[in-house]
């Protein structure tokens, strides 16, 4: 459970649920999501790319998330729809386009349009 990468809201909240319970009172429903989007998009990178060789930072928690190529420069950021402030109003609105837009932001790196 520590290390899945939930799909939705309920899953998110299943995760906050365990955490809690397992010696991290402090997380919150936010802190889930920010890891939920800088891993989920990590993942996306490794499996396109077949190999870690970008890297996810955040540059503003829940809004904007760098990405660095393998030579350290930001090569992308990656944001919620335009219509949402931050990936925590995104996600709570539709988790399908949640994640196809994170999907279509990587494509457009890694040049599979």
């Amino acid at each position: 459970m520590f290390n899945m990468i939930p799909d939705n809201l309920t899953q998110v909240m299943e995760k906050l649920a365990w955490l809690n319970a397992n010696g991290y009172p402090d997380k919150t429903k936010n802190d889930v999501i920010n890891d939920m989007v800088k891993d989920g998009t990590q993942d996306m990178f490794d499996t396109a790319l077949e190999g870690p060789y970008y890297t996810m930072r955040w540059l503003e928690e829940g809004k904007k998330l760098n990405v660095f190529g393998p030579m350290g420069d930001v090569i992308e950021v990656i944001t919620p729809r335009p219509e949402y402030a931050d990936f925590y109003a995104d996600l709570e609105n539709n988790d399908i386009l949640f994640w196809r837009n994170l999907a279509t932001q990587v494509q457009k790196v890694v040049g599979h349009d």
